[in-house]
């Protein structure tokens, strides 16, 4: 089923189904995937919905209620990162190596197209598909590929799909949704001035980017308050948080290049490589931020009170619209009898 809330469905309801559903296809990706870093990949997406789907109703959940199911969520895909950082790093690069390829045979003969930096990255690529025991840092430690944790995740995920089925709200009413959605749009705004005021610093981005993606989900599953308004806040944030996330991949790529598989590089290469990293920073936080700034520049308050209003013209719309169906079901049955 949909990945939003429903006008006729009650909320407490609502929120139950779609925790469930969510779980649900995180527990049948991580089992029935032919490829083990995509299943990770949409079990991780699963799990972040249902994240953000508590965080919406956050106030009707209660503190308590809201962090223990949460930090279950977060420990949960805690156990699938390693691996996913590992595979993110090993895409990038390779997107890396094909640019470079696509952009030397577009040069003219003779031209060089950045060839330390594909060399960087083929010879970095080629050191992370090495079985891990063979990369010995200087201090004699050895490196271990991360386990996957796909069997303890699948546990995990079935014992917090039966705590959610059970979840109570108060209030039970929309007021839960209104409350959580305006707290969390007031955590982005504080996450954006703080980004503003630390542009160079990871924590601030990555505290932006969770919510961006939170705000993109929370206006998929309200958008029945207003489709084409809400999709459209939903696809912007989408926007920067996929900007930020490319950002994040640059993080990732950086942290490699600190540990045991990049000795093998040479200083050019490493420098290479680092200064690409640089570029890359700029270049992605200068296009999220601006975004980010129009995507929080609304009053929490007021974005809580126009979502509370917009709901309720669509809820007696669609009532209005079912007593219409009814009454013209009825005089039919009386014109045809």
């Amino acid at each position: 089923m949909a990945y939003r809330l429903k006008l006729k469905e009650p909320l407490v309801k609502g929120v139950r189904r779609i925790a469930a559903e969510q779980l649900a296809n995180a527990a049948a990706r991580l089992q029935g995937d032919s490829d083990p870093a995509s299943g990770i990949h949409e079990a991780r997406k699963s799990l972040k919905r249902t994240r953000a789907l508590l965080r919406l109703v956050r106030p009707g959940l209660g503190e308590q209620q809201y962090r223990k199911s949460n930090d279950r969520l977060r420990d949960i895909a805690r156990m699938l990162s390693a691996a996913r950082d590992r595979d993110v790093v090993c895409a990038h690069l390779a997107r890396m190596i094909q640019a470079e390829s696509s952009d030397a045979k577009s040069k003219p003969s003779g031209a060089k197209a950045k060839p330390l930096i594909a060399k960087a990255a083929r010879r970095l690529s080629a050191a992370l598909e090495q079985p891990p025991d063979s990369i010995s840092p200087d201090n004699g430690a050895q490196t271990r590929e991360p386990t996957r944790n796909t069997a303890a995740a699948l546990v995990e995920i079935e014992a917090v799909r039966g705590a959610l089925a059970e979840l109570d709200l108060h209030p039970t009413s929309f007021e839960a949704v209104v409350a959580g959605l305006a707290k969390s749009h007031r955590s982005g705004c504080k996450a954006l001035a703080r980004a503003l005021s630390n542009p160079d610093e990871e924590e601030p981005l990555h505290d932006l980017r969770k919510a961006a993606q939170a705000y993109w989900r929370q206006m998929i599953l309200i958008q029945q308050s207003w489709p084409e308004s809400c999709l459209a806040r939903a696809a912007a944030a989408k926007e920067v948080a996929d900007l930020l996330g490319q950002d994040h991949d640059i993080a990732l790529l950086e942290s490699v290049l600190a540990g045991p598989e990049a000795q093998g590089l040479t200083a050019a290469e490493r420098g290479a490589l680092t200064r690409y990293c640089a570029a890359r920073h700029a270049e992605l936080r200068s296009a999220a931020l601006p975004k980010a700034q129009r995507l929080f520049s609304e009053r929490s308050e007021r974005l809580g009170e126009r979502i509370r209003y917009l709901w309720e013209v669509s809820r007696k719309a669609a009532r209005t619209s079912t007593t219409r169906s009814v009454a013209d079901e009825t005089a039919g049955a009386r014109k045809s009898s």
